[in-house]
Order: C-alpha cells, then structure tokens, then sequence
C-alpha cells in the first residue's frame, strides 16, 4: 500500500522546480519541521501521562517504570528503535519545549537543522536554573539567527559562548570537576593511553606530535595516523623518531636537536579582548582547534609563564594591511586577524581551524595590475584550508556554478562581524587539466609559529585592543569583473 506522504504537494516548498544545493536545503528544512512535530507528539504524550501519574515531569519519578520509561517504549514501538533511541527522543522533545523553546522554534522554521539543535543541547546541558537556560535560549537563538547557514560546529560554538558569558562560574565549576589523569587499558589485541588534561595542554600535545610527525621525508610509508602514534611513543620515551623511507642517505631523523627545533614553532592561539585580560567584563575568548573559553579560563592561560600576550588593533589595520614590498601578503597584524575573526576554515561546514589554514583572496588579486582589484586587507581575506584552497583553483564544472540563493550560508561569513563576499571563480582555458596540483610542503602564508623562535611550545594570546574611530574604512576593492565596494574595518 502506497504511504500517504507520497501523495503529498510538495511544490509549495520547492519541490520539483528546484534542483542541486536549493533542492537539498528546502528538504533539510523539512526535516527539522517534521522533528519539531515528533517531538511535540512525544513532549503531548509525556505530559499526559504526567497528568494521568499526577507526577511533573522535573520532579523525581523513583518507579521502576516512570513517565520516561513508559513513554519511551511507546515511542520505540512506533518508530521501530532502541529503548535508548526512543528515551534520547523523549528527552530531547523536552528540551525543545521546556529549556530551549526558541531555539527549537528556528529548527522548525528551517534555520537549523536537526544536528544543530543537538549540538545546541548538548552545550546547555550543564545549566540547571531556569532563568539562566531562559536567557541562554534567548541569547543562542539570536546570534543563530544572524548567520546565514549554521553547522553543528557554528550551533555549538554559538552555545558555548552564551554560555561561557552567561554562565562562567558554572562552567568554571565543570571544568575543573572533571579533572586530570592518564589512564592505560589492555585489551586481547592492543592497549590505548587516555590523557585527560587541560584543552590548553591537548592543544599543545597535539601540534607537539605534529611537528615531530612532519618532521620525515616525502617517500615515508606510513600513514599519518601511524606516524602521529610513533612520534608520541618517542616523545613519551625519549627515543629517536626516524623516517621509514627506506633511503640509507635519508637525513629526515628527529634528533633532540631537531625536536627541540621543531618546538620551536609549536604555537598555541588564544583570542581575548582587553576588557576580559584585565578582569573588566566576562566576555568570552577563542582557542585555536577547541573553540570558545570562558572569561576565567582565558585569565588562566594568560597567567602561563610561556605565555606571550601581543596586543592586536584591529583599527589600525585600515592604514597598512598588507606588506610594504609584497602587496599580496598581508602584513603579521593581518594575517592574525583574519584568523582571529573567522576562527576556523570559512567554507561552509569546515572546522579546520584557522591557524591551520592558507589565506585566500575573496576576490581574486590581480598580480599584473595591484591596484585595479582584488586588495589584501581583512575584508578581502578568508582563511581556507588546503582542501577548499585547492578546489578553488582548479576546474569548477557548470553544476559547481549553479546559482547559490540568498540564504545559502556560502552568502555570509562564519561571523556577523564582517560581511561575505562571494568569491570570484575561475574558469580553465582549454586543454587545462582537471586532476588536483601536486604542491610542495610549503605554506603560501607563514604560520604564526615561523614568527618568534623559540625552545619550548608557546602559547600566545592575541589580545583585540581599540583605539581611535570605532570604525575606520579604507579604499574601495575592485575584482576584475569591475565590481567594487567599501572595505570597512568595524571593531
């Protein structure tokens, strides 16, 4: 027998005149309208039973089947899924209409999707009064509804910053509750070693094992997984990490001296306004590769004796963003904020973080003529990573350069700060190939760590100072199509 929803009209929402990208987005806002009724059937069903028990649904329910219980199984039978499906179902129907009613509201309208709304659950989890989870709702869904596409990764951030500024005790209190420790567990085949620590000090484990990972060859056989693992054993160890090439001439071997520089260039970011710094107001900060940090959290890392706080004035960027002998680079204070703006790889979806990225030009910069287009300052730059960049200058076929509406998120930036502006794409002349470019283990943009050298991982703070006009505009960009607008600085 054939389902009803097949005889359903979808035309109204775009089904059947639209195709490709627009087409997926009108099915995915559906989606999260569909999951808005399911679970408005399921939150209509707990309160009955509520009502039947004459037990509210906070309240502490010690039966061996509870109102979530005996919901659940109904729920589970209905929709042919586990018991533990069908419960993270009830208790998500009830998020969406007891603690975060508004931001279950964009979900339903389209602006979210289902996955965002999990992220967003997931972050809030730990507030429990109900005038704060009311104020990070309202908060939350606010900054959502200025971006023009949200991921899961945008959804979370967003959370964790309402709550991270709204909050802070109590996510300080979490934070420090869950502790440190190293454990080791065997099992028949292998063991695994779990460090439970800072997010600072993962970060700069992480870029650690990565410098010393990099530090082989081009013919090395191993996987960069296995490489990762094999450069931490011989950290933990103190013994020598060496390239599998094979090559008995081959020098690429991690001697102490040869890690101690490579630390060298081991930098982790950290971005705070003054006002936070000095203890003046509790607005959040940004590690690079985690995401948001609280007020306090940012004070901690601040107070490190490897530490290196650089004062970062974005105002001034509006007299000289790019370099004085190369007009393509963009001078230090602009490449970090850039990076400091977007905070991770400004393709929709992509969570590489920024300092992990190239810079590209929002409109192409025209290496003949500088000055007819195409400018280096912070409006015109977006950090990529060197997938995205890649795919950006190879052949783009004719279903890439479809149109792309207005509410698709490749229309806006990650964030309201600065606008987006869609890039100009480039199209191959005849007989140019379609395979991806071999490029060289190089960076058409310096890390931050290439900047100051020095014998142990840093982590440096970038504190976003102001002075001056609150806002500072520059000359006007021009792509070569001709098309020009302000490039505008706000702080």
């Amino acid at each position: 027998m054939d389902s009803m929803w097949s005889k359903v009209d979808l035309s109204a929402v775009g089904v059947g005149r639209q195709s490709g990208g627009a087409l997926i987005n009108a099915l995915q806002a559906g989606e999260g309208l569909l999951m808005f009724l399911r679970w408005q059937a399921i939150y209509a069903m707990l309160t009955a039973a509520a009502g039947e028990s004459g037990v509210a649904l906070d309240a502490v329910d010690r039966r061996v089947v509870d109102v979530f219980a005996s919901v659940s199984r109904e729920v589970a039978i209905a929709l042919r899924i586990a018991a533990s499906t069908a419960d993270r179902q009830a208790h998500l129907a009830v998020e969406a209409f007891e603690r975060l009613p508004q931001v279950a509201r964009l979900m339903r309208d389209g602006v979210i999707s289902v996955a965002a709304f999990g992220e967003v659950m997931l972050q809030t989890t730990g507030v429990e009064d109900a005038d704060m989870i009311a104020a990070v709702d309202a908060t939350t869904a606010a900054d959502l509804r200025e971006f023009g596409g949200v991921s899961r990764k945008d959804a979370s951030d967003v959370a964790r910053r309402a709550v991270a500024e709204l909050d802070p005790d109590g996510l300080r209190a979490r934070r420090e509750a869950r502790g440190k420790g190293v454990t080791v567990s065997t099992d028949v085949d292998g063991a695994d070693v779990l460090i439970a620590t800072t997010v600072q000090d993962a970060a700069v484990i992480d870029a650690s094992i990565d410098a010393v990972a990099d530090s082989v060859c081009a013919d090395d056989t191993r996987t960069r997984g296995i490489r990762r693992h094999d450069a931490a054993v011989a950290l933990l160890t103190r013994s020598e990490f060496g390239c599998s090439c094979g090559n008995p001439e081959c020098t690429a071997t991690a001697s102490a001296g040869v890690v101690a520089d490579r630390f060298a260039s081991v930098v982790v970011h950290v971005v705070a306004d003054a006002s936070t710094l000095s203890g003046e107001s509790e607005k959040a900060g940004w590690l690079d590769g985690f995401g948001v940090l609280d007020a306090h959290h940012v004070r901690e890392i601040a107070a490190r004796t490897d530490a290196v706080i650089r004062p970062l004035d974005i105002a001034g960027l509006a007299d000289r963003a790019a370099r004085a002998g190369d007009p393509y680079r963009p001078t230090t204070a602009c490449d970090t904020a850039v990076r400091a703006v977007f905070g991770t790889c400004s393709e929709p979806g992509c969570a590489r973080p920024a300092w992990r990225c190239d810079l590209d030009h929002v409109c192409e910069f025209d290496h003949d003529r500088p000055a007819a287009g195409g400018a280096t300052c912070v409006c015109n730059l977006n950090p990529k990573c060197r997938f995205h960049n890649r795919r950006g200058q190879i052949h783009i076929d004719d279903r890439e350069r479809r149109h792309v509406p207005d509410h698709h998120p490749r229309r806006r930036r990650r964030t309201p700060a600065l606008r987006q502006l869609r890039r100009r794409q480039r199209v191959p002349t005849r007989g140019e190939g379609r395979r991806l470019p071999r490029r060289r283990r190089t960076q058409p943009y310096p890390r931050a760590g290439d900047l100051v050298r020095r014998h142990r991982p840093r982590t440096a703070v970038h504190v976003l100072a102001r002075r001056g006009s609150a806002n500072r505009r520059g000359a006007s960009c021009t792509d070569r199509t001709g098309w020009s607008r302000r490039c505008d600085t706000t702080v």
